[in-house]
């Protein structure tokens, strides 16, 4: 025998203490036996939703509001933090120490200098991992001794002018990411990072100019596009 929710009019067979569309409790009139039975819905303003209904509307409302909250640039970081493209654009530490996780491969690669203090690659990749480690100044100093052998590696000079960066030495990241810029004209990071550097210090205008040259290498490109941005935001 057919039977129907009298809130939404959902129709079942059996026989339901609720109704299991809507979960409503299910009223049992006097001519419920007889067949063909029909009971009316109530007024549609007064009927339950349907909990797969409520969980639809909560997920959409929750996603909507990510969704606003991520492109108003809620989550962003400062105009600093740029996201990391590749080892030598500029990413401010955040951290509150040292990373102490790579203090074992730091001490590998000092061993093995020590054995070949002419290996440049490895004295390298020692800078490069005391700067991602957060050990700045240690890395100024393998970055200066590989720049000494290797002085036109702009993504070197790149990268220990993030470290100067990163110690709030504005002026000398200034100084060896122009540099960077001498050897190789169109390296597009080192424009937006000049354009990070000048605006944390303060120097809008020349910010200005640095991130319109970044823009300007490559609008398409992930670089081109946070030049812009920030371009946008200042």
């Amino acid at each position: 025998m057919s039977k129907f929710c009298n809130e939404c009019g959902h129709k079942f067979e059996k026989e339901y203490k609720f109704c299991p569309e809507c979960g409503t409790k299910i009223s049992v009139s006097k001519n419920s036996k007889t067949k063909n039975t029909e009971l009316i819905p109530s007024n549609v303003s007064d009927k339950t939703l349907n909990p797969n209904v409520l969980y639809g509307i909560l997920i959409g409302g929750i996603v909507v509001i990510a969704l606003i909250v991520i492109s108003s640039g809620i989550l962003d970081s400062a105009p600093v933090n740029s996201s990391v493209m590749n080892q030598n654009q500029v990413q401010p530490n955040t951290n509150s120490g040292v990373n102490l996780n790579n203090m074992q491969l730091i001490n590998d690669l000092e061993t093995k200098i020590k054995q070949n203090p002419e290996d440049y690659t490895s004295i390298l990749q020692l800078a490069h991992l005391k700067n991602d480690s957060g050990l700045f100044e240690a890395a100024i100093s393998n970055y200066k001794i590989y720049l000494d052998k290797n002085p036109k590696d702009a993504d070197a000079r790149v990268d220990m002018g993030v470290c100067y960066f990163n110690l709030q030495d504005f002026p000398n990241a200034i100084k060896e990411m122009e540099t960077a810029l001498k050897y190789v004209p169109d390296h597009q990071i080192a424009h937006l990072n000049l354009g990070v550097v000048n605006l944390s210090a303060g120097n809008i205008e020349k910010s200005k100019e640095w991130l319109k040259k970044a823009f300007d290498l490559n609008p398409t490109s992930e670089v081109g596009k946070k030049a812009e941005q920030l371009l946008n935001n200042h």
